[in-house]
């Protein structure tokens, strides 16, 4: 199993500190739709909230590959968006996000993670 499965298994899972715990201590998890970065701490932090938000939430891994420096995926995020985040308005409305991810590894686990996806997906108007 891969660091990206290992970490989208434990989010499934909602072990939020296993998550974190993927990264390195000094590591960063960026969305680049939304523009916001993440130490592990704050990303466990986010992850919970994101379960507030989308209650059913899920994510189901198409394809992932790791070498000994990088490791990057195709993921779908799955859920019911019911509450806003940030000026993201909520749509109630089951959703699914296509979601690219690419991030650098040091000492074996994730120090520099960026997730790509469109925000049109997000909010159902795509």
């Amino acid at each position: 199993m891969n660091l990206l499965e290992q970490k989208y298994e434990r989010w499934n899972s909602r072990d939020f500190e296993g998550a974190a715990a993927c990264y390195t201590e000094d590591g960063t998890h960026h969305d680049q739709t939304l523009g916001l970065t993440w130490t592990p701490k704050e990303f466990a932090e986010f992850t919970k909230l994101m379960f507030d938000v989308i209650p059913e939430l899920r994510f189901e891994i198409v394809h992932s590959f790791q070498t000994d420096s990088y490791v990057a995926g195709e993921l779908v995020m799955y859920g019911r968006f019911e509450n806003d985040i940030g000026d993201v308005k909520a749509t109630g409305k089951p959703l699914k996000v296509h979601v690219a991810t690419f991030g650098e590894i040091r000492d074996g686990k994730i120090h520099r993670m960026t997730d790509y996806y469109n925000k049109l997906e997000l909010t159902g108007e795509a």
